[in-house]
């Protein structure tokens, strides 16, 4: 049956890019999980710097990569399609729930939720030989401090394992820029990534997209990245 779902593609999150200094419990945990499923329940909470959307982006394309079915749901987009995308949800080997606040209080989506964690649930009976999906969640805070309407779907998000992703340091921002650049066959100094931490937007993924953009640019004029060039690109 086709599953009529939104985002349903690989793009550049990965485990092996995702900074995982801070969650080292819950990526072994995930692993286990992705051999067998027993745990089929992980909700992860943090800031807009964590890397929990990374995170769930890199388990979806981990899943395509090996030939296995995943959805990546980013709710934040959610008025862009209906709670039908999780119809049939169940017959994937992961499906990846972003930014579960967004949709808190919506009586049609937080049923639709509970129904698949009901759904996900059965799958772990006993004698069960069958498909078990593995349900991811993110928010940006605990689940009992979501403003969920329906009390049966508050008590399921706290069926599995419970995750708090800590805000990255500057540090460790400038770290996976780095890194990042380095993917592209870009170097970034040091001071040229203090710059851009000092003079843009700390969220990380906004950073991430002036790099490309710079990445871009530096192709074309076939520069390297200095201050003033950054400065003459992003107009800072």
């Amino acid at each position: 049956m086709q599953l009529p779902l939104p985002i349903h593609q690989i793009d550049d999150e990965t485990l092996e890019n995702f900074y995982s200094e801070n969650s080292l419990l819950l990526l072994d945990s995930l692993h286990q999980n992705f051999i067998d499923v027993q745990q089929p329940f992980f909700y992860i909470w943090g800031g807009r710097s964590s890397g929990k959307s990374h995170l769930l982006k890199a388990v979806s394309n981990h899943y395509l990569l090996n030939n296995l079915s995943s959805s990546y749901i980013p709710l934040e987009k959610s008025q862009y399609f209906s709670p039908s995308v999780l119809d049939n949800a169940d017959q994937l080997d992961v499906i990846c729930l972003d930014d579960l606040q967004i949709i808190a209080g919506n009586e049609e989506w937080e049923l639709a939720i509970f129904n698949l964690f009901n759904q996900i649930r059965e799958q772990q009976g006993l004698f069960s030989q069958g498909k078990k999906t593995l349900l991811l969640i993110s928010a940006d805070q605990p689940p009992n401090s979501l403003a969920i309407k329906l009390p049966d779907l508050r008590s399921r998000l706290n069926w599995g394992e419970v995750y708090r992703l800590d805000d990255l340091t500057d540090e460790q921002k400038q770290t996976i820029l780095q890194r990042s650049a380095h993917r592209k066959g870009l170097e970034l100094p040091d001071e040229v990534a203090s710059y851009l931490l000092k003079r843009i937007d700390r969220d990380l993924q906004v950073l991430l997209n002036k790099l490309e953009i710079l990445d871009k640019a530096s192709l074309q004029a076939q520069r390297k990245l200095t201050i003033p060039f950054i400065k003459s690109i992003l107009k800072l």
